[in-house]
């Protein structure tokens, strides 16, 4: 039996704003900085299995949209989504929690 891990990305950075002020910031990404479009590609699903690949795919997302605001408001975390410009990021670490 092989343990199950469950690590996610942590990033602790200095964050220097447009005018100037610096604040240290702790992170748990969720999106990194990117060029790409990404995701699921279903060029060669047929049609039928496509509608029913949505609609189950849709449901999960929406179920797990549902449990990630209950957790982030169980921790007084709901108004706490960032966006930082990596430009404008310093002494950058990266851990595993």
């Amino acid at each position: 039996m092989t343990k199950e891990r469950h690590d996610m990305n942590f990033i602790e950075f200095t964050y220097t704003k447009a005018d100037g002020t610096e604040s240290k910031r702790a992170v748990l990404p969720l999106v990194g900085p990117t060029t790409f479009v990404e995701g699921i590609d279903v060029s060669q699903m047929p049609e039928d299995e496509f509608v029913v690949f949505c609609r189950d795919f849709s449901a999960l997302k929406s179920a797990q949209h549902e449990q990630t605001m209950a957790m982030l408001e169980q921790f007084d975390l709901k108004h706490n989504y960032r966006r930082f410009i990596p430009a404008q990021m310093s002494n950058i670490t990266t851990d595993y929690v």
